[in-house]
This record gives C-alpha cells, sequence and structure tokens, in this order.
C-alpha cells in the first residue's frame, strides 16, 4: 500500500512539471529564433550597405535617427515590462505588454507622445489572451496573437470588446504552433512563427492560404 501511494504521489507531480518542459521548450525556440532572425538581419543589412554605398551616402536617411520622436515614457511605472510589438493608425500607436501576469496593449498619442488610457485595450486578460506576441489592425479589427494558444484573438477597435468571429482557430491545426508576428494586406493574414516560417491565412475564412 506505501508503494501505491508514492507512486500516486509521483503521478500527481508528473503534468506539473510536463507543462513546465513544455513551456521551457518553446521559449528556447522563441529566443534560437529570434537569434536567427537578428543574424539574418544583419548579414542583409551588411549585404545592402556593400551593394549600394552611394546611394545611401547620397541621401543619408537609412541609418538616421530622429530622437525627436521616441517614446521614452514606457517603463514599469505604466505596466510595461516587456515591449514586444506594436501598431498605429497614423493617430494612436499601440504598444503590446508580453505579460502573462499585465498583458494589455497600452495607447500613446502620437503627436505628443504622452499615454492614452482610454485607448488601452484591458481586455486580454480576461479573454484568455495571456502570451500576446504580436498584433495587427485593420482600423476596424485589432489581432492579438497569443503564444501558448496557437491564436489570432479579435477585439473591436471601437470599444476594445472581444469579437470572436474573426479569431483565427486554424492556428494549431496548420502546426503553426508558435506565432508571434502578424501582418495583413486585407486579403491574407501571414503569421510568423518561431520554427522560421510564415503562414498564410485567408482573411474571409481563416482557412490556410
Amino acid at each position: 500500500m506505501a508503494f501505491s501511494n508514492t507512486k500516486s504521489a509521483e503521478s500527481d507531480s508528473t503534468a506539473p512539471n510536463q507543462d513546465a518542459s513544455c513551456r521551457a521548450t518553446k521559449e528556447y525556440r522563441s529566443f534560437s529564433s529570434r537569434l536567427v532572425q537578428t543574424a539574418i538581419a544583419l548579414l542583409s543589412l551588411a549585404a545592402c550597405l556593400a551593394a549600394q554605398p552611394s546611394a545611401l551616402a547620397a541621401t543619408g536617411t537609412f541609418a538616421s535617427r530622429n530622437p525627436a520622436q521616441d517614446l521614452n515614457n514606457l517603463n514599469e511605472a505604466d505596466g510595461i515590462n516587456s515591449p514586444y510589438g506594436l501598431w498605429s493608425d497614423g493617430i494612436t500607436m499601440w504598444v503590446l505588454n508580453n505579460s502573462q501576469k499585465s498583458p494589455k496593449l497600452y495607447a500613446y498619442d502620437l503627436a505628443t507622445k504622452q499615454r492614452d488610457p482610454a485607448k488601452d485595450f484591458d481586455t486580454l486578460r480576461d479573454a484568455g489572451n495571456r502570451w500576446p506576441k504580436g498584433l495587427w489592425s485593420d482600423g476596424t479589427t485589432m489581432w492579438v496573437a497569443d503564444w501558448e494558444d496557437d491564436k489570432l484573438y479579435a477585439y473591436k477597435m471601437s470599444d476594445k470588446s472581444r469579437d470572436p468571429s474573426k479569431d483565427f482557430d486554424t492556428l494549431k491545426a496548420a502546426g503553426n504552433i508558435n506565432p508571434t508576428g502578424l501582418w495583413s494586406d486585407g486579403t491574407t493574414m501571414w503569421v510568423s512563427d518561431t520554427a522560421d516560417r510564415i503562414y498564410a491565412y485567408k482573411m474571409s475564412d481563416k482557412s490556410r492560404d
């Protein structure tokens, strides 16, 4: 009987350990992917500089900075401890905070660079969208990728409420199990994955394209 109790206790601890292992694997894959993407970006930059030095020297715009347009007030006082994505309509900039404790889209006025809390998306956590990684909007709907749920959650831009009818629930079946970034031209939605691949979906019915 003592043996049976020990085995049961060991069995009870298996699930949490497996969950932790799964999450650690996803985090490792995400980190590795970012290293690869950074290396590719640096190689591309080097090739561009080598191929068009005269054009870059003439315009001087490729590497120029405009500090006056920086958003310098992203800090933990506002709750932003991991800014991971952004999207703007030209008036407001939304910054995605990648935090399981406080997943949220923070709004900033582009003209003043100040916070605009009235436009925040505070509904992510209650919706179950606790691991946001990327965002994109067509001006009417805001889609937010969730790294753990393997899904794109849809929200109404007008009142920040959920719009489940526009969710992309087709990612997991497609093998797109670590969505990180997204972009659309209005017809196709492209979703990046830590497996070094970009998946395409039809905006009309969310099926693979």
